[in-house]
């Protein structure tokens, strides 16, 4: 983290006076609907959750679907196939 802090300060100006305020970014908005176009099985709607560890400056994006639905469905479908190994 400390290396990228510095890499990102040494090439914006910008970068360091946000760094250095401490203020929070504008987009705080932790609870939100992605839509995600999947190659293999389509659109999938799912409800994107931040949960955030102030004191290890830790971010966790939980990306889950509506229970009992189309989108629960593609998404277990997109999990699977993420996990297979297709041999030519």
């Amino acid at each position: 983290m400390k290396r990228l802090t510095r890499d990102l300060a040494a090439q914006s100006p910008r970068f360091v006076e946000l760094w250095e305020s401490g203020a929070p970014g504008p987009h705080q908005d932790f609870g939100r609907r992605k839509v995600i176009d999947h190659p293999a099985v389509g659109r999938i709607t799912l409800d994107c959750d931040t949960v955030i560890v102030a004191a290890d400056d830790i971010r966790i994006m939980i990306y889950t679907a509506e229970p009992e639905t189309e989108d629960a469905e593609r998404l277990t479908l997109a999990i699977v196939l993420g996990t297979q190994a297709f041999i030519d």
